[in-house]
């Protein structure tokens, strides 16, 4: 077993360092470039398996994809689409039932003296049974019967007394509550929740809707960025190039030293850095928009709109607080709750009610010839009724707690709108600035360069404003996106467009 430890130690070591291939690294000014070089063209050499699909999407593309094909819209769609068949399975509490019914019976007594007296029956009949929306039921039944008795003579040697009794007719019976149980919410109070609940998953499902879209715009817009910064970068890049070339001429001429060569140089190898970071970047906002979108992880996208939407949008935070408190999907999810509140409150208090049904009944014989019929009360209440009163403070509960869960929706909202407000009024603010940032970046490096064509300053001054210019470009494309961001999730927050 020692023996195995040790060999396994040696071949994880062995594995760790690459002694074929690799590089110690220790003090960094002792790093052996040249060796470095290689192991980077070594391992660039190496080729990826290639994606199996390209897709190219416009941001209204995208969009409809997520609606397809993101999980979570399919889970809850699909859950909107259970919650549909709970109505008509709760609907068929008021279809009519239809029922059949048949016997047979016999009766033997045989006396102490050996005579015996019997008695046969045979009976049929069909129902049917219909919940009504007041809370009863009415019942329609007809039927025949036929019952024959061998009844034993009273003295030995008189006849036996043998009779047929045959019957035929028809019933309606009518049971309905006056009290507990007597109202119309009570008798469709299945029906009622059903349609509180699709209501609450349908609004669920809107409510998921805007945030993809509000993230897929997102996802969308910083993709677009990452391929505009790499772009500032690849501008700057050849400028850099430029002034390499300029500054090896100068050199070569006499007129700058080595210092500005090297320095250019140094300015080149830096941006070609901040490419490579860049690059990385725009990968990582791309994995983002896959995911959001719901593709799968191999499927290969690119962008087809490559503009940064910016178009003025008025401030106008009371009428987007109104139009959110209208429209927001958690805020009709939280009023339809409180309806369904609402009814559980009343269905409880009407449970606190003694019950009190009424029951009437009417029979018709088969020849028309003879009928009955009855009508009757019958009174039935709980001594102290605890359970119904905890029952009702139960709901009054849950109908508090829910009104002030409305409440905090609908102040988280306002406050969601707020910050928004100022974060756009902070992006005009900051494109204002930046704005000019960009327009003396682009002039001092103008002049910087035409100073040192003429020999009248040093590359410094180029890669300054050169510097100046890239920051300014790329804070500005981030100040544009995060503007048009705020705008898309200012559209999600009041469900619908500016």
């Amino acid at each position: 077993m020692t023996v195995i430890i040790a060999v396994s130690i040696l071949l994880l070591a062995a594995a760790s360092h690459g002694e074929s291939r690799g590089l110690e690294v220790g003090r960094i000014s002792d790093l052996d470039l040249a060796a470095v070089r290689r192991i980077i063209d070594e391992s660039a050499g190496e080729v990826e398996a290639a994606p199996t699909e390209l897709r190219v999407l416009t941001l209204e593309e995208s969009l409809k994809i997520a609606l397809e094909h993101n999980l979570g819209l399919q889970i809850t769609a699909l859950e909107v689409e259970a919650q549909g068949y709970e109505i008509p399975t709760a609907r068929a509490k008021f279809h009519p039932t239809l029922g059949l019914a048949a016997a047979v019976g016999d009766t033997r007594i045989e006396s102490n003296s050996g005579e015996v007296d019997k008695d046969e029956r045979q009976s049929g009949g069909a129902f049917v049974r219909q919940e009504i929306p007041t809370g009863g039921a009415l019942t329609l039944e007809g039927g025949y019967s036929r019952h024959v008795s061998d009844d034993a003579p009273e003295r030995p040697g008189d006849p036996r007394n043998k009779s047929t009794t045959e019957g035929a007719g028809a019933r309606i019976e009518l049971r309905q509550p006056l009290l507990r149980g007597g109202r119309i919410y009570v008798a469709r109070r299945e029906i009622m929740d059903a349609e509180f609940n699709l209501e609450i998953r349908q609004s669920q499902l809107q409510a998921e809707i805007l945030e993809v879209g509000a993230e897929i715009k997102t996802a969308y817009y910083r993709t677009i960025e990452a391929e505009r910064l790499i772009q500032v970068i690849q501008d700057a890049i050849e400028r850099d190039r430029q002034l390499l070339e300029y500054s090896r001429a100068l050199y070569d001429a006499g007129h700058v030293s080595s210092r500005d060569v090297l320095s250019a140089e140094l300015r080149l190898a830096g941006d070609e850095t901040r490419l490579a970071q860049r690059r990385a970047g725009l990968a990582a906002a791309k994995n983002e928009l896959r995911d959001a979108l719901g593709l799968p992880v191999e499927t290969q996208i690119e962008i087809a709109d490559r503009s940064i939407p910016f178009y003025p949008v008025e401030l106008k935070l009371d009428e987007w607080i109104e139009r959110a408190h209208a429209n927001r999907p958690e805020l009709m999810l939280l009023r339809t709750r409180l309806e369904q509140s609402e009814l559980a409150q009343k269905i409880r208090k009407n449970a606190l009610l003694p019950s009190l049904d009424v029951v009437a009944d009417y029979g018709q014989g088969a020849d028309f010839k003879s009928h009955d019929w009855n009508v009757g009360l019958a009174l039935e209440y709980p001594i102290g009724n605890v359970a119904a009163r905890s029952r009702l403070a139960e709901a009054q509960t849950e109908h508090s707690r829910i009104e002030r869960q409305y409440v905090q929706a609908k102040r988280r909202i306002e406050r969601d709108l707020r910050d928004i407000e100022i974060h756009l009024r902070e992006s005009l603010d900051r494109l204002k600035a930046l704005a000019n940032a960009v327009e003396q970046a682009r002039t001092k490096g103008k002049i910087a360069r035409a100073r040192f064509e003429r020999g009248l300053a040093n590359n410094l001054d180029i890669t300054d404003a050169d510097e100046a210019l890239v920051n300014a470009e790329s804070q500005m494309l981030r100040a544009l996106v995060a503007y048009a961001t705020n705008v898309a999730v200012l559209e999600a927050r009041i469900a619908g467009p500016v």
